[in-house]
Parts: C-alpha cells; sequence; structure tokens
C-alpha cells in the first residue's frame, strides 16, 4: 500500500509531527510550500489568513504537486489557522485529484481540535474518502499507528 504525508509547516511544528508519522507509517513525505512566504509574525500571520479566507484565496504552490494516483492513502498535515486549515491546503486539495483515495488530516494547533475542520473539508470536498483526523500535538507513536 503506498502512503502519502504531505504537509504545510510554518514554523517547523507540522513538519516534525509530519516526518514522525511518515516514519511511523513507512510513508513518503513530502512538504507543500507556497509562492508567497508566511514566515511572519503571529498577528501578520492571523490578519493574512483571515483575508485568505474571506476572499477564498487560493495561494500560488511553489513547486511541482505530486501525482495522487500513485497513492492509495494521503495524510494531509497543517497547523490551524483561524479555525481552518491554511488556505495553501485548499489550493492543493483542488489541485491534485484525490478522487476516491483514502485521506486523513493531521494538524497541529496551540488550541483548536481537527474534527470540525475535517467535518468542513468532507463538505467542500465529497469525492474524497475522509477517514478520522488527528490531533498531532505531543501524539504518540501507538496512536500514530492506530490511525488509520
Amino acid at each position: 500500500m503506498n502512503m502519502l504525508v504531505v504537509y504545510f509547516s510554518q514554523t517547523g511544528t507540522t513538519k516534525a509531527a509530519a516526518e514522525k508519522i511518515a516514519e511511523i507509517k513507512g510513508a513518503e513525505l513530502m512538504e507543500i510550500k507556497s509562492e508567497k512566504s508566511y514566515e511572519m509574525s503571529y498577528w501578520k500571520t492571523v490578519f493574512t489568513s483571515l483575508k485568505e479566507i474571506f476572499t477564498k484565496a487560493r495561494p500560488e504552490l511553489a513547486g511541482v504537486i505530486p501525482d495522487m494516483q500513485k497513492y492509495d492513502r494521503i495524510l494531509i498535515g497543517c497547523p490551524i489557522w483561524c479555525a481552518s486549515v491554511p488556505n495553501v491546503i485548499l489550493t492543493l486539495l483542488d489541485a491534485a485529484d484525490f478522487s476516491g483515495k483514502h485521506t486523513a488530516l493531521f494538524t497541529t494547533s496551540g488550541a483548536s481540535k481537527p474534527a470540525r475542520i475535517a467535518m468542513k473539508l468532507k463538505k467542500l470536498y465529497p469525492e474524497i474518502r475522509w477517514h478520522r483526523p488527528l490531533d498531532a500535538n505531543g501524539v504518540t507513536e501507538e496512536e500514530i499507528r492506530n490511525w488509520m
């Protein structure tokens, strides 16, 4: 079974979680980046994220989008910004063909949990076979092994 862990990380927290998950699950690992940098202060990130949410922006991705047809399972990692995934994740979901793929979200956040966000994604992208999300903050190896 081919598995991909694809993630977006601003501060490195999600990257660390993605690396741990990929290692434990024996998955390929790929970082996605946007053309514009999100390396900015916390409050500027909040403002930028809110602006992208309200305008339904889809930031351009830097680099090549992987061929999702090679994978049976896809794990998508990101921080939670303003009770949502960063819009760069929506760019990925719009651009790549996830139809029928077993897909799950894992998130890192100081306060929010991924369940409500996963429900929003399920409504926006019903063609994807969504599975239970994972709160990757302090996640254990056993929790990762039992997930999806």
